[in-house]
């Protein structure tokens, strides 16, 4: 017996419209030849005006390849559905999705598939785009051989890569030679035990073949069709590093006050302390005289402790500086004598004006201290800094100690000059190269890397 309910063809086109899907018949060629009175309500179509129409017309040029394969392949059923982009009636691009039934048993010349509305799904995909694309993270899908199935846009702004030559590329490529052996083992303990997640520090080079600090964390995908695949994401902590490594630094100043103080004034205190205790038994003027002495050179050394401590370079504060001028500048504030002071200076070096001047100034009283009082001195520049040297007596101890604190071979030197020299240099992120000059003095070498 027939269901009451479907008695005429207007009850079955009814029905037809009030569905959730567009029913759609067309021929191997997608042209259709029926579509169902859903496709007014859901997409703005009179039911008759898009027969005869090709279906793929109406569908987004990025996708149409995609869709030719799912819906005009013979036979083909679809049981997750295929979702594209589909011009509506107004002109709008809206989110469909089509699932493909059952091929009939024998080869016939047309395909019937079923399409809804899921455009609220897409937006949320489109939104997951967005973030991938903005965060400040990398992520990253690698396969169990540590190649990339896939990586999120943001690569191209952290990295500076472009996103698809980055597909099934070997990221390990990337990392830094000391640190990829932890990158390694972690990734391989990731791939043997699912509940493992690794946290590594480690650099990675950019396009600009620079060197950056990331941190990656990574754990292996147990669920879904990227079952077995390794999920990384990667951020860059290069402006975290410089605080930990400024951090660090501050911390050896610290150290190395803390053992001047306790080691440097000690020595004086003592002298200062025997000589009035004899003072005041014989009253004899050459003890009064030594405790002066002791007096003042703890003086001197408070003096340079306080620059030791108080070292530091704001980057705010780092500008192209004329070397020669703060060398000429440098050289009138200290006690030179019968010194000479030559400059050959032409190209800029960025620096903080004030540590500079301070940076010359203890090397021009540490060459008039051991060079000599008619000692030359040279300042110069080169394409990878500038150098001081003097035409003294060289290092005659070798340079393996020269920058530790309290170090001098002057008798009435503190051994602080140099030692603020090195601090002043790494505030910079610099590098110093202590040798000899031509003439058999000393030279040193600043090698400014951020010129």
């Amino acid at each position: 017996m027939s269901d009451p309910h479907f008695q005429t063809a207007d009850d079955f086109r009814s029905l037809l419209a009030d569905a959730p899907a567009v029913l759609t018949v067309t021929d191997a060629d997608l042209a259709v030849q029926f579509a169902s009175p859903a496709v007014e309500r859901i997409l703005g179509y009179d039911a008759d005006s898009i027969v005869g129409s090709d279906w793929l017309d109406f569908v987004h040029p990025e996708d149409r390849e995609r869709v030719r394969a799912a819906l005009a392949a013979p036979g083909s059923r679809s049981d997750t559905g295929t979702e594209y982009r589909f011009r509506d009636a107004e002109g709008e691009w809206v989110w469909i999705e089509s699932f493909t039934g059952d091929g009939p048993e024998r080869e016939l010349d047309y395909r019937v598939f079923s399409s809804r509305d899921v455009s609220e799904r897409p937006r949320f995909e489109a939104q997951f785009n967005q973030f991938v694309t903005h965060t400040s993270d990398v992520l990253t899908v690698f396969d169990r051989q540590g190649t990339v199935q896939y990586i999120s846009p943001s690569v191209e702004r952290v990295l500076g890569y472009d996103q698809s030559a980055m597909q099934d590329a070997d990221l390990f490529e990337y990392v830094h030679p000391d640190d990829l052996p932890e990158a390694i083992e972690q990734f391989g303990r990731m791939i043997e035990d699912s509940s493992h997640h690794a946290i590594i520090e480690h650099r990675y080079r950019t396009a600009d073949g620079e060197w950056i600090w990331t941190e990656s964390r990574g754990k292996q995908i147990t669920t879904g069709p990227l079952a077995g695949q390794i999920l990384v994401t990667t951020r860059d902590i290069s402006e975290r590093k410089h605080h930990e490594q400024e951090l660090e630094r501050q911390n050896q100043r610290l150290e190395r006050f803390s053992d001047a103080i306790s080691h440097d004034l000690r020595n004086p205190l003592d002298v200062l302390d025997g000589s009035l205790e004899l003072a005041r038994e014989t009253g004899a003027e050459e003890h009064f005289e030594r405790a002066e002495r002791s007096i003042d050179r703890m003086y001197t050394l408070i003096d340079d402790l306080l620059v030791l401590a108080k070292q530091g370079v704001d980057p705010e504060d780092v500008e192209p500086i004329d070397v020669g001028d703060v060398a000429r500048r440098a050289w009138s504030m200290v006690e030179t004598r019968d010194a000479d002071l030559a400059v050959d200076a032409e190209t800029p070096v960025t620096a903080d004006s004030g540590a500079l001047l301070e940076l010359l100034e203890n090397l021009f009283r540490n060459a008039v201290e051991h060079g000599g009082s008619d000692v030359t001195v040279t300042v110069g520049t080169e394409p990878w800094g500038f150098y001081v040297e003097d035409d003294g007596a060289g290092f005659t101890d070798g340079t393996d100690e020269v920058f530790d604190p309290g170090y001098s071979t002057a008798t009435d030197g503190t051994g602080f000059g140099l030692c603020i020299v090195e601090q002043i240099v790494d505030s910079h992120d610099w590098d110093v190269i202590a040798t000899a000059s031509e003439r058999g003095g000393a030279r040193f070498e600043f090698v400014c890397r951020n010129d």
